[in-house]
């Protein structure tokens, strides 16, 4: 099983991530939807997401990369935003905070 899963349209992470992460924001669903249950992280991280800050589309994977990147393991994407902004945005949104 994978840790996220497209529900119509919205990869969500899975009952095992949630089970060892903690998510601030996010809202508790319906955790044994069937569609949670993905065999591939590869498919989740390749789909194209629209970010919820400025609207560019954005891959999970990517967006990733950029962040965990550029802040060397200090944050890191999953545990922050867990694919609702692109790399650039997160970045942005962490570094106001800082």
């Amino acid at each position: 099983m994978g840790f996220f899963s497209e529900i119509e349209g919205e990869l969500r992470p899975s009952k095992e991530y949630l089970e060892s992460h903690t998510l601030e924001g996010y809202e508790a669903g319906d955790m044994d939807h069937e569609d949670y249950e993905v065999e591939d992280d590869a498919v989740a991280m390749s789909v194209i997401r629209t970010c919820k800050n400025c609207g560019k589309p954005f891959t999970l994977s990517a967006a990733i990369k950029t962040f965990d990147n550029h802040f060397e393991g200090e944050f890191y994407y999953m545990e922050e935003f867990v694919g609702q902004l692109c790399g650039a945005c997160a970045i942005k949104d962490v570094e106001l905070d800082l």
